[in-house]
């Protein structure tokens, strides 16, 4: 299987690396920055561009990797598909939900996109997914704080790059909560703006609505004074509570106060990545639609968009 990068930044390099653990040829790698292309070649020994169509062009890889930023996966996405290439696309789809439904036809019923919300393929959250199949029952409400600094990505405060601190982040607690409780049929929230350099709302508070009747609840800054994040769940059996976000100390427990399991977990990041990366490639082994998809991606930025709008207008806005 020979898979190809485009764009090696901090993510890129993650997926670099889970490419080696996986034991995948890296058929080639594009990035504009010419100081990136000689570490990865250096340390990878992999062809190298500036231009990805030329990548595409002469290696012809099994699949591409797209993890730059938003606003360039529309015009990539598009070109790798309409070449005919599997793509494995960072999230967001885009930078808007204009990019998102652009990409979304072009994927539609070809079984060749899957979009990297890697939170299903991470361990504590199929743990709480297995659970809410077996023992816990249907979801009333869920929550997720996340408390934390804006990253230091050079185009992460740019709208029209990013898209914006939910667009761009906060997709990940959008994906799992339509994956624990189903589609969202209503949005209210508000976004705010602290730092001055900043075009993209850094504050936000949004209550999604799902069509089965669950709450989820979502408050994130990127202007904490200090760090702090929990989620959890209260289903019709039972509750998750979650006293950190990828790792930490856990608790599901059913009724009469009956403990089905508790810890603290840890799993290395790469793993979820490295599950992630197999999928991608089973399915372009077998020609199958990967579980995470188009579908996926456009149902989040549909909500991400109800958000927005909700916070501009001041009302509910219903999907």
């Amino acid at each position: 299987m020979r898979i190809a990068l485009i764009g090696a930044g901090s993510m890129g390099q993650l997926h670099l690396k889970v490419m080696k653990m996986a034991n995948v040829e890296i058929a080639g790698v594009c990035d504009i920055k010419q100081e990136i292309l000689e570490k990865v070649k250096a340390e990878y020994k992999v062809p190298v561009y500036t231009d990805y169509k030329e990548m595409l062009e002469n290696e012809s890889p099994d699949g591409v990797i797209i993890a730059t930023p938003p606003h360039l996966h529309r015009e990539q996405a598009l070109y790798a598909l309409r070449n005919g290439f599997h793509v494995l696309l960072e999230k967001p789809m885009g930078a808007d939900i204009y990019d998102a439904k652009a990409i979304y036809r072009k994927a539609k019923g070809t079984n060749k996109l899957m979009v990297a919300f890697s939170l299903r393929f991470h361990g504590l959250f199929m743990k709480v997914k297995d659970y809410l199949d077996n023992e816990l029952g249907d979801i009333l409400f869920q929550w997720h704080i996340a408390l934390g600094r804006t990253p230091r990505n050079e185009w992460i405060k740019d709208k029209g790059k990013s898209g914006g601190m939910i667009n761009e982040n906060a997709v990940h607690v959008i994906y799992y909560f339509l994956w624990y409780a189903g589609d969202i049929k209503k949005v209210y929230g508000r976004c705010w703006t602290l730092e001055e350099d900043a075009t993209i709302e850094d504050n936000a508070a949004a209550t999604f609505v799902h069509k089965s009747g669950a709450i989820s609840t979502l408050m994130q800054t990127w202007t904490a004074q200090h760090r702090w994040r929990k989620w959890g769940l209260q289903a019709t059996n039972g509750t998750v509570t979650v006293d950190g976000y990828l790792g930490g100390d856990y608790r599901i427990s059913k009724r009469e106060m009956q403990i089905l399991e508790e810890g603290n977990f840890s799993e290395p990041v790469e793993e979820m990545y490295l599950r992630q990366l197999k999928h991608f490639i089973e399915c372009i082994e077998n020609g199958t639609k990967p579980m995470v998809n188009e579908v996926d991606g456009l149902k989040v930025h549909k909500a991400v968009s109800a958000l927005y709008r909700a916070s501009r207008s001041d009302r509910q806005i219903t999907i």
